[in-house]
C-alpha cells in the first residue's frame, strides 16, 4: 500500500507492506479509526455522549481492496482501484462526513455501545419519516443515528453480522468475535451521519453538517494550515512527522483538557496531560495547571484520572509534574494566580512530608508510579528515583516563590541523602533498595539535572545503555539482562508493559536529556531514537500519530495507536534539536 502525507509544503510518500490505520479526531473525545489489515473491536466511529464515549458505527464498507490512503491532516483519503473515499470530522460535533468520488453502494454496520462494553444487547429500529433514523435501545437507554444521504435509493438490509476482530486475538484482548448491525446499504456519492440520544438533535445535526459541509471543511482546512505555520525543519520526513504530531495533539485536546490516546485512553489521566502540555497555547496550558491545582487532595497529591477522584488508584508523580510544569510558566500567570500558586505548593509539600516523606526520601505504594503494574518487582512500591527528583524540583520551586532558605535546606538535603542512597558505581539506583536498571533515570535527569553533574550524567548514561538499548533505536523499559524482562509485547496481558516493551515518549525524552548532556557523545543514540519515532508517526500503525509502545525486540506500532505524551515528547525532542 502506498501512504502519502500531503501539505501546502508538498508531498511525502512511501510504500508500506505492513498493515497500517488512519484515525482522525474531533477534538471532542470523537474520532473515526480504520485499518487496511487486522481489525479491532476498536475500530470504527465513536463519540462522546454525556461523559461517556460510544462506539456507534463498526464500518463503512466499500467494496475494493485499498491501495493508498493520503494523510491530509485535516482529512483523510483512501484509494481503492473502483474509487476513492474522504473521511472528515467536524470539530466539537457528534457527526461524521463520507464521501466517494463516484457515486456507489455503501454499506453502514452499526455497533451502539460504550467503548469498553463488550456484550451484543442493541436492539435497531430503521425510521424512514422525512428521513433515515436508526433508533437504538440498549436497556432503559435510547439513542439515534441520522443518516444524510446525497440520493434517496437505499436498501434496508436489518441483518446482525458476526464479525472476528484478528488484532484483538493478537493482543490477548477477549472476546475476539462480536456481532455488528447491518442497517442497510444506499447508493450515494455522499452521507453525512450524526449521533445523539435525543433523535431531533440527531437529525439537525445531520442535515446541518450536510448543507454546509464545504464550508466547514474550509474552515478546519485553514484552522489546521494555521496549526502547522512556521513551522519547518530539514530533512522533510522529519518536517512532516513534526507536523503530524502538533496536528495529533491537537485532536487529542478537547476544551477540557487532554485526552491521553486513542482509542483506549480518552480519559484526562493528569500525568499524561501535564506530561504533553508543554506546546499547547498558554490559555489552554493555564487552564489545565489552574484546574490541576484545585484539585489537590489532602494527602498532597491529585487523582491519576480527573473522572475519578475517589479511586483507590494514586499517582505519586503526577503532582511533582505539575510544579514541573508550572515553574516553567510562570510568566503566564497573573500576580494574584502566582500567589495562589505558592500557596498549593505550601500546603502540597506539608502534606507530602506528613504522608509520604520519611527521613527525607519521598515513598510511593506499589502502581503508583508510571510504570504502574507489578508481578515480581512488586510495582516499584517504596522510594524510586524519579520521585525524589519531582520533590527536589518542587523544593527549588518553593524556594524561587518565597525566598524561604528553608525550602533551599530542603533541596540540598534531599539532594545529597539522594546521592548517598541512589547513586552506586555510576549507576543512579532505580529503588532505594532496588538496583535495576531501568530508563527512570532520564526522567530524573529531565525533571532535575542539578542532581548530578555532567560528567557523572555522562557516566551514568555510558553504564546503562548498553543494558536498555534496542538497536531500532529504544529503550528497552528494564535491563535486558534481567529475568524479568520480555522481548515481545505481550499486549493487554501486562506482562510485558513495563518489563521489556519500548515506550516512544521515554524514548524520545531520554534522547532530549542526552542531547542537553552531550550531544557529541550520544549522537547516534540521539540521531537512532529521531530516526525510529519519525518511522513510527509516519508509516507505521495510525498514520500521522505517534505510538504508546514498541516491542523491545524490534520496532512495532503497538499499544494505544495515537499517544499525547508521545507526541508531546518528539515536538519537544525536535524543537530542542532544531
Amino acid at each position: 500500500m502506498q501512504v502519502l502525507h500531503k501539505t501546502d509544503k508538498g508531498t511525502v510518500s512511501k510504500e508500506i507492506e505492513e498493515d497500517v490505520a488512519f484515525l482522525l479526531g474531533n477534538k471532542n473525545s470523537g474520532y473515526i479509526y480504520l485499518s487496511s489489515g487486522k481489525r479491532s473491536r476498536y475500530e470504527g466511529v465513536f463519540f462522546r455522549l454525556n461523559d461517556r464515549v460510544y462506539r456507534v458505527i463498526a464500518d463503512i464498507a466499500l467494496n475494493g481492496d485499498i491501495k493508498r490512503i493520503i494523510n491530509r491532516l485535516y482529512c483523510i483519503e483512501r484509494c481503492s482501484s473502483k474509487n476513492s473515499e474522504t473521511f472528515f470530522m467536524p470539530h466539537g460535533l457528534n457527526s461524521i462526513s463520507y464521501e466517494l468520488k463516484r457515486e456507489d453502494w455503501i454499506r453502514i454496520y452499526l455497533d451502539v455501545r460504550q467503548s469498553y462494553d463488550t456484550d451484543d444487547k442493541t436492539l435497531y429500529e430503521i425510521e424512514d419519516e422525512g428521513g433515515i433514523t436508526v433508533k437504538c435501545i440498549r436497556g432503559d437507554d435510547e439513542f439515534f443515528v441520522a443518516i444524510k444521504p446525497e440520493g434517496l435509493e437505499y436498501e434496508e438490509i436489518d441483518k446482525f453480522k458476526s464479525v472476528y476482530y484478528e488484532r484483538d486475538r493478537d493482543r490477548n484482548s477477549p472476546p475476539f468475535e462480536m456481532s455488528v448491525y447491518c442497517a442497510l446499504k444506499l447508493k450515494s456519492k455522499g452521507i453525512v451521519i450524526s449521533f445523539s440520544d435525543d433523535k431531533e438533535t440527531a437529525t439537525n445535526e445531520s442535515e446541518y453538517v450536510f448543507n454546509n459541509l464545504e464550508k466547514i471543511k474550509r474552515e478546519q482546512e485553514e484552522y489546521v494550515r494555521d496549526l502547522i505555520k512556521n513551522r519547518g525543519f530539514k530533512p522533510d520526513e522529519i518536517d512532516l512527522a513534526y507536523k503530524c504530531c502538533i496536528n495529533s495533539l491537537d485532536q487529542l485536546t478537547t476544551p477540557d483538557g487532554i485526552i491521553a490516546g486513542f482509542p483506549w485512553f480518552f480519559q484526562y489521566w493528569t500525568r499524561d496531560e501535564l506530561i504533553s502540555l508543554k506546546n499547547l497555547d498558554r490559555e489552554m496550558k493555564r487552564k489545565i495547571l489552574l484546574r490541576d491545582l484545585n484539585h489537590l487532595a489532602d494527602d498532597g497529591r491529585i487523582p491519576n484520572i480527573l473522572s475519578d477522584i475517589d479511586s483507590s488508584s494514586g499517582s505519586a508523580d503526577a503532582v511533582g509534574w505539575l510544579f514541573k510544569r508550572i515553574d516553567e510558566s510562570l510568566e503566564i500567570f497573573s500576580n494574584e494566580e502566582r500567589k495562589f500558586i505558592r500557596e498549593r505548593l505550601m500546603e502540597c509539600i506539608g502534606r507530602l512530608n506528613e504522608n509520604y516523606v520519611k527521613d527525607l526520601l519521598i515513598f510511593n505504594r506499589a502502581g503508583e508510579t508510571w510504570m504502574d503494574t507489578f508481578f515480581n518487582d512488586n510495582g516499584r512500591e517504596g522510594a524510586r528515583i524519579e520521585i525524589q527528583s519531582l520533590l527536589l524540583s518542587m523544593y527549588k520551586l518553593a524556594y524561587r516563590l518565597t525566598k524561604n532558605e528553608r525550602f533551599s535546606l530542603l533541596e540540598e538535603m534531599l539532594r545529597e541523602k539522594v546521592r548517598e542512597k541512589f547513586w552506586d558505581n555510576g549507576i543512579l539506583k532505580d529503588g532505594l533498595d532496588d538496583p535495576t536498571i531501568r530508563p527512570n533515570v532520564f526522567i530524573a535527569a529531565y525533571v532535575y539535572p542539578e542532581l548530578l553533574s555532567r560528567e557523572e550524567w555522562i557516566k551514568c548514561f555510558e553504564n546503562i545503555l548498553p543494558r536498555l538499548w534496542c538497536e531500532w533505536g529504544g529503550l528497552a523499559s528494564i535491563d535486558k539482562e534481567n529475568p524479568l524482562f520480555f522481548s515481545h509485547s505481550t499486549g493487554e496481558d501486562p506482562r510485558s508493559y513495563h518489563r521489556g516493551d519500548s515506550w516512544y515518549f521515554l524514548n524520545n525524552l531520554a534522547a532530549l536529556v542526552m542531547y542537553r548532556i552531550d550531544k557529541v557523545r550520544f549522537r547516534r543514540y540521539i540521531d537512532k531514537i529521531v530516526k525510529a519515532s519519525t518511522e513510527d508517526i509516519l508509516w507505521r500503525g495510525m498514520i500521522g500519530h505517534h505510538s504508546e509502545i514498541s516491542s523491545a525486540s524490534e520496532q512495532k506500532a503497538q499499544g494505544c495507536g495515537a499517544q499525547a505524551w508521545s507526541d508531546a515528547m518528539y515536538l519537544e525532542l525536535i524543537d530542542e534539536i532544531f
